[in-house]
């Protein structure tokens, strides 16, 4: 009965053109997209689209856009209004992420009394304003050492410590230091490293997983809907007269789930190798045990779901605004690191964060890393299955 159970299920999945579509292409195309979209939206690959405005057109505020036109880091234009007004009518209409004005010299001592560069941010992209200054700090720092000390040096100055004698002289070393190309300390102040391993794409093998997760409990959903047919269609009483009863229909349709879920997992990974330079080999078999465990604990929470459902209703809507909900708290929308601290705790409620965490261990450091989350992973699909099975077996009591 468990093989018959299977084979059935294997049967209706080839004879639906459009069900293995959706679940054996429609992952793959999904994950290609959204690894495509944040792979660029996280960290030094973010490239806002800043516009320039030079009003004062001093040598200082010229060395400054020149220093920002050749950051690679930036995407920047020069705007081609005439005042203030013009460049925030530029990031008004979106034709830039933000805008910077240079409306006076940068040199300390000038006569103006605000501040020489305004920022014209945009409240309907705030992640642009944090980037932007960091940028131009950053900028400031490398291209522009001297001015920038020249500054700190007028604000000692005025609170008395030196005088106008020592202040010129430091300026006129500044100036030296800077004609002879010799770095500043402060400039080189900081050294970064990373966690990434080789040649590897750790932040496309995150996503990886977390729309492998998403996937594979989507389609064990759709799956698992089929006991709720088989008893409203009055297919289960047929079938609880068979060897084993309902329990070796749970067990064979729990197995077809689980290798389904690991072709699907199978098909995304295999994108994310050849597309985006995923190196998954050098732990293949961690990330295999990773895969079986995912698809199995996705399996036995789709069958407990549509086991506890009294009508199709009620299972549908476990599998699309259940899988919604988790997929969201546990990272696979959006990674858990930018949540509050509060939900980022509820996230290890969800299976999709146990699902992230142990493919991320697993192609990083192998399957000792994975261990914690296996063993989870390994009591979820187990308690769900027990589940699936002590209900059937009740409503068929």
């Amino acid at each position: 009965m468990i093989s018959a159970a299977f084979r059935v299920m294997l049967l209706g999945l080839m004879r639906d053109r459009a069900a293995l579509v959706m679940a054996f292409v429609l992952p793959t195309v999904i994950f290609v997209i959204f690894a495509a979209i944040f792979s660029g939206a996280l960290g030094d690959r973010i490239r806002i689209h800043v516009g320039l405005l030079d009003l004062a057109r001093t040598p200082t505020t010229q060395r400054l856009m020149q220093a920002l036109e050749a950051d690679p880091s930036l995407r920047v234009g020069r705007l081609a209004a005439s005042d203030l007004d013009g460049a925030v009518a530029a990031v008004r209409r979106g034709e830039v992420d933000v805008a910077l004005v240079l409306r006076g010299d940068l040199e300390a001592g000038s006569s103006r009394a605000d501040q020489p560069v305004v920022l014209i941010e945009n409240p309907a992209k705030a992640l642009a304003t944090p980037i932007a200054l960091g940028q131009l700090q950053r900028v400031l720092n490398e291209a522009l050492p001297d001015v920038v000390l020249a500054r700190i040096v007028a604000d000692v100055e005025r609170s008395g410590k030196i005088g106008p004698d020592e202040r010129a002289f430091l300026n006129q070393a500044f100036a030296e230091q800077r004609a002879r190309k010799e770095p500043f300390a402060f400039a080189s102040l900081v050294e970064r490293r990373s966690t990434a391993s080789g040649a590897t794409n750790d932040r496309v093998s995150y996503y990886a997983g977390a729309i492998t997760a998403v996937f594979l409990l989507f389609a064990a959903m759709q799956g698992a809907l089929s006991l709720v047919d088989e008893r409203q269609s009055g297919l289960a009483d047929r079938l609880m007269a068979g060897p084993g009863g309902l329990s070796v229909v749970v067990l064979g349709k729990f197995l077809f789930l689980v290798g389904q879920g690991l072709v699907q997992a199978g098909l995304i990974f295999s994108a994310a190798a050849l597309l985006h330079g995923v190196d998954i080999l050098p732990h293949a078999g961690a990330w295999l045990v990773t895969s079986l465990l995912v698809s199995a604990m996705a399996a036995g929470l789709a069958l407990a779901a549509c086991a506890a459902s009294a009508t199709r209703q009620q299972a549908h809507l476990a599998a699309t605004f259940g899988v919604l909900l988790l997929s969201a708290v546990g990272g696979s929308m959006v990674p858990r690191f930018l949540m509050p601290p509060w939900l980022q705790e509820a996230g290890w409620l969800t299976p999709n964060a146990w699902a992230i965490e142990a493919y991320q261990n697993a192609l990083s450091e192998g399957w000792a890393a994975a261990l914690p989350a296996w063993g989870v992973m390994a009591a979820v699909a187990a308690a769900g299955l027990w589940v699936a099975l002590g209900l059937v077996s009740r409503r068929t009591s």
